[in-house]
Parts: structure tokens; sequence; C-alpha cells
């Protein structure tokens, strides 16, 4: 008996051997081709992309001051980090989605409020806890409850044992582990629970509505309806409707290979303590956090400016989230902004600009983003034809929007006088932008525009596209 419990560990433990040690190689076939033989951790590390899914919101994934942010993120960074991988991070809401998504291989990584079931631990490979919570309900205080002479006159009014459920009607999100907490509690107290299950709103949403008197009820980790009782003030989260339980990751179980859980579970055991406590105090526990102080991305917008920025952006043909993501980088959004250099506005155009254009100081936000489309159309038609490629056109245009066409058009011809292809920004013509302000570069006979601060155009390029990038998943 011995005998057999030993080779039955070590078979149990030898794939996760093998692709640590580096045995399970990229195998090839009799003709040179690559077979399937990568564990999980090696597929993921040779892709060098870590493809993970959570839900949109202020609390978990969203743009704040022009930049990502949100808890989950926050770990999901740390992670990648770690592991020297780069995170491309999708967003859905429906959990249900997520999960075919996760079991079809579309994602690596399932980041968000996951509980640590027998139904998912027979599915999923689960982490080690993120977080320990507990399920709360949240329902709103009556009606001028400020204005009531006690407390127990409030009291009197709010459901305050789970037996009081009864009969009741609690919105959740589908798929959710709410679903069948609430069906089990339902059972416990004898009468019926009725869940409707939302498959268009999040957890964030539904406390929403509840505060908005357009439904009664919805149950919330306790972590989450703590962060949104801080911005709506008249909800109430005081009845706990489960048991804590620890909140966990999901991974894809791929033929029971578990090295890349081992290499998630590794990198939570050295996460230092501080850090998570700090990123958990930063989203769901201070005073300012991320719901209280948020000015960033609601849920389907990006800017109170958001209509006008469509319509120019259908003008001209470019998404606009990209046209979002450049006035952003330009004026954060601040209409009468005025630089140093005597930019204004929302496209910070140059007075000779605004002239040329039609547009003032007291120019509305339409007129003066028309004004930067236009210069966005002369700057598109006057880049050669040979650049073909409509991604890399996109690029050129915004390093001439920020640095000059001149400048761009120097960068192209010293590409072309040192071999490098001058129809395609991205480690070609860039290269030379960036070292523009180099006396060998700048002086070389093919330029006629000087000296730039190449390093500033390459990096107002970069981060504007980087932006775009995370508008593109935040807003579908």
């Amino acid at each position: 008996m011995k005998l057999k419990n030993l080779i039955r560990s070590v078979l149990l433990v030898m794939p996760f051997f093998l692709c640590q040690c580096g045995f399970w190689g990229t195998g090839r076939g009799q003709y040179g081709q690559e077979t399937d033989t990568l564990c999980e951790k090696d597929m993921i590390k040779n892709r060098g992309t870590l493809i993970a899914v959570t839900d949109c919101g202020l609390l978990n994934y969203s743009m704040y001051d022009g930049k990502p942010s949100g808890f989950q993120y926050e770990l999901l960074r740390d992670l990648c980090n770690t592991l020297d991988l780069k995170l491309e991070l999708r967003v859905n809401d429906n959990i249900d989605s997520c999960y075919k998504w996760l079991e079809k291989g579309d994602v690596d990584l399932l980041a968000t409020g996951i509980s640590s079931t027998k139904a998912n631990k027979q599915r999923y490979l689960l982490s080690n806890p993120i977080l320990l919570q507990r399920s709360v309900l949240v329902q709103r205080l009556p009606s001028k409850w400020h204005d009531m002479s006690t407390g127990d006159e409030v009291e009197n009014q709010l459901l305050r044992s789970t037996l009081d459920l009864g009969g009741k009607t609690v919105y959740v999100p589908k798929g959710s582990g709410m679903v069948m907490q609430l069906q089990h509690l339902s059972d416990e107290i004898g009468d019926t629970i009725y869940v409707v299950e939302v498959d268009t709103l999040n957890t964030l949403e539904l406390i929403q509505m509840v505060s908005d008197k357009e439904i009664d009820y919805t149950v919330a980790e306790e972590h989450i309806a703590r962060a949104a009782a801080k911005t709506a003030g008249d909800i109430d989260i005081k009845l706990p409707v489960s048991f804590e339980r620890p909140i966990v990751w999901a991974l894809r179980n791929h033929n029971n290979d578990s090295t890349m859980l081992y290499a998630v579970n590794e990198w939570l055991d050295g996460f230092q303590q501080q850090k998570m406590r700090g990123a958990f105090y930063k989203y769901f526990k201070g005073e300012k956090n991320a719901l209280a102080t948020s000015n960033g991305i609601h849920i389907g917008r990006i800017s109170d400016i958001d209509a006008e920025i469509k319509k120019v952006a259908a003008d001209i043909g470019w998404d606009w989230r990209l046209l979002a993501s450049l006035i952003y980088q330009e004026s954060k959004f601040v209409p009468d902004l005025e630089s140093g250099r005597g930019a204004y506005g929302l496209m910070q155009l140059m007075p000779v600009v605004m002239e040329r254009y039609g547009v003032s100081y007291v120019s509305s936000a339409e007129e003066q983003i028309a004004a930067g489309g236009k210069l966005l159309q002369f700057l598109e038609s006057a880049l050669p034809e040979s650049i073909t490629d409509s991604i890399q056109k996109k690029l050129f245009v915004l390093a001439s929007y920020n640095s000059g066409l001149g400048h761009v058009l120097d960068a192209r011809r010293l590409a072309e006088k040192y071999g490098r292809d001058p129809d395609v920004w991205t480690d070609n013509v860039d290269y030379f932008m960036l070292n523009k302000s180099k006396p060998q570069y700048y002086k070389d006979s093919v330029c006629r525009n000087g000296y730039a601060r190449g390093v500033e155009t390459c990096n107002f390029v970069e981060d504007v596209v980087e932006r775009y990038k995370h508008y593109q998943v935040l807003i579908q």
C-alpha cells in the first residue's frame, strides 16, 4: 500500500517537476513543427502576455486621472511585473461569460469576486485567498430617515434578520456566487427568496439602483458595499447573509496542469501584506476611496464632452476613443486651459492655428474640438501616400500634432538614410525622432527643421496610444 501511494505521488508531481526543470520544452515532431507539450506556465511565458478578465467599475478596473487603476488591476500588474509578463486585461460584467472565456482558453485568469465553492473547485484551479469576505444585504434607508427622532424608529423599518427576506425580491448579477448563497438561505429559512439575475449590470450599478429607488434589495460583498455606502449615504448594509469566505482568482483547469497556479500562489505568498492592505484601503476602506474621489470613467463614458468628441471623430473618420485620449493628453478635458507656450483649450491649439480654423478663447467645446479635428485632417493629408498602414499613419499624425509636421518628415528622411523603413513609425522612424535632440542627427544634411525634443514626442505618442487601449477595453 505504501509503495502504491508513493508511485501515485510521484506521478502527480512529475508533470510539474518536468515543466519547472525545463524537460517540457518546445517539443518538435519529425518535421520540426512545435507540438503541444508546453506546460501552462511556459505557454504563457512564451506568449509574453497574461490575459486576464475582471469586471468593469471604479473598484476593480477603470481610468482615474488618465491612468488605469483599480484593486484587481493593481494586483494583476504586480503579478505580471513579478513574472516579467505584459498584462492584457479584458472586461466583462457577465460572470457566466467570464467562466466561458476561461473554459475556452480565451483568458488565462479570472480576477473578480470568485468564491471558493465546491463547484468552482471542480471546474477550475483556484488561487489562495485574495481576501476573506462575507456578503451583506444592501437595502435603502427609510424615507426622511434623517428626521426620525430615534435610531429604533429607523431600525424598525429595516430588515434585520435573514428570516425577514422571505417573500422578498433580491437582484444580483447573473451567475454570481450570490445566487447560490440566496438559494441556500431560502432553504435554511424555509421561505422563498425571489432571486432576479441581471446579466447587464454589475454589483455597483445594482447598489446604485437601490439608492435610486429602482429596486429594493441587492446583495454585495461587504468591502464593495462599504465603499459604495460612503458615496450613497441612503443605503444600509448591516445585515450579513453569509459567513466569511475566501475570495479567490480562478485559472482554467487544462489537463490538471497547475504550473501557472503555483506561480500565482508563489507570488501571493511573497506579496507584501502592507501592499495588499494599502491597495485594499485605497479602493474600499478609506474616506477618500476610489468611489468617493473618482472623476474617472463611469460605465459607458469617458468625459462630460463625449457627445462633442464623438461628433467630431465621426466627421474626421477617427475612433472617438483615440480622439478622447488625445484630448485628455493635451488638456485633461479642461476647456479653458492655457499653457506657458500660449497653447489654449481642449486641444491646446496655438494662436495661429486658432485663427486659421476660426476659433477663439470663447469658443465652445465642440468648436474647439472641431478645429483640432481639422488640424488632424490636414496633418494626415500632408503625410506621404506611401504610408498605407492606417495604424502607422495615426501614429505619424499624433507625432506631427505634438512636434510639428516638419520634424516628423525630418525623422522619416533620417530613417530612409540609415536603412530603416520611413513609412513605419514603430521601431523605425520613432528611433530618429527620439534622437533628434542629438547634433549628429539634427545637424544631418537631410534635416531641414533642426533640433527637436524628440523624447517628448515619442512619450506623447506612447501615452496617447496606451490610454486609448484602456479606453477600448473599458468603452465597448
